[in-house]
């Protein structure tokens, strides 16, 4: 009985992580794109590095943009729901 109820904990602990879980380099590469489409940081004239990743729901990426061919790195700041970014900003 007891090794029955630790098993229905533990699967009702992992199917409570949510299904839009994505890895870091995916929420990355979601903010890349988002800059790039509003033509904040174009993909061809920045690469991106990650800075850090807070946050829970709403999760908020920092990623340094690092200009291809010489110039000042900028920093950006994305703001994550599920995978979808709702705010893309380039905070210097």
């Amino acid at each position: 009985m007891k090794k029955l109820l630790i098993a229905t904990v533990a699967a009702v602990a992992l199917g409570s992580v949510p299904a839009n879980a994505s890895s870091t380099q995916d929420q990355i590469s979601l903010c890349a794109s988002a800059l790039q489409a509003q033509g904040l940081a174009p993909a061809d004239e920045f690469r991106t590095k990650f800075v850090s990743l807070k946050g829970a729901s709403v999760r908020t990426l920092k990623v340094k943009l690092i200009p291809t061919s010489g110039g000042e790195t900028k920093v950006a700041e994305c703001r994550i729901q599920g995978d979808t970014i709702v705010d893309a900003t380039i905070k210097s």
